[in-house]
């Protein structure tokens, strides 16, 4: 999968856009989805503050525990992940999910 489609797609299950549906086709379609890489990322940087290691726990049990486990900013998951909770970056590289680390320590 192109890394743009990856993207868009993630933030779709994140729950950042909604669809509109077309009523003469009963299709979803996601007319305002980032149309580059450096967009995308952008959005998911400003918007998404999630612990990849929580991500990948309650990826499966939908959107309402996505966000149960969303932080309300970079500083409450940057605290969090200092406090021990991460995932290796290694992993994180692997799954794709790089445009969701934050960097903690300077």
């Amino acid at each position: 999968m192109p890394k743009l489609a990856f993207l868009q797609a993630l933030i779709i299950e994140l729950g950042l856009y909604s669809p509109v549906y077309d009523e003469d086709t009963h299709a979803a379609e996601y007319p305002s989805l980032p149309n580059s890489m450096r967009a995308a990322k952008a959005l998911l940087k400003s918007q998404v503050f999630l612990n990849v290691r929580d991500y990948l726990a309650v990826r499966s049990q939908g959107i309402d525990a996505l966000r149960g486990v969303m932080h309300p900013s970079r500083t409450a998951l940057m605290r969090e992940i200092r406090g021990g909770k991460r995932a290796p970056v290694k992993t994180v590289k692997e799954t794709g999910l790089d445009v969701l680390l934050v960097t903690c320590f300077r």
